[in-house]
């Protein structure tokens, strides 16, 4: 909250809005030079205000990321150590190309061996 106002600050979206309502106004060829002046002083406070919350949000996602990098580690692989092995493989029968495709799509078990 802006200590100067008891009016609530607002939202990102809101501030580039207006942002956006302001440099239209300035755009235009009638507007007073004072208004002109004020709408920049406005301007220039929720610019000021949107960077704040763009590096707020930037430091935000930097310490999400480092604490997720944290977590995730990568421990060195050793031989030595009792991992769980992987399942042996049942040796299969060499065969030719077309026979091989025509036993894949017969294959209904992975335990049949089949020879045609």
């Amino acid at each position: 909250m802006n200590p100067s106002s008891s009016k609530p600050e607002p939202t990102f979206e809101q501030a580039m809005e207006r942002l956006e309502e302001i440099v239209s106004a300035m755009e235009g060829d009638r507007t007073p030079l004072e208004e002109m002046l004020v709408g920049y002083e406005e301007g220039m406070n929720l610019l000021h205000l949107c960077r704040q919350r763009i590096d707020s949000a930037r430091k935000r996602v930097e310490l999400i990321t480092l604490q997720a990098e944290r977590k995730a580690s990568l421990t060195p692989f050793d031989p030595g150590e009792n991992t769980p092995e992987a399942p042996e493989e049942k040796p299969k029968l060499a065969t030719s190309p077309s026979r091989r495709r025509k036993a894949d799509a017969e294959e209904t078990n992975d335990d049949d061996i089949r020879l045609f």
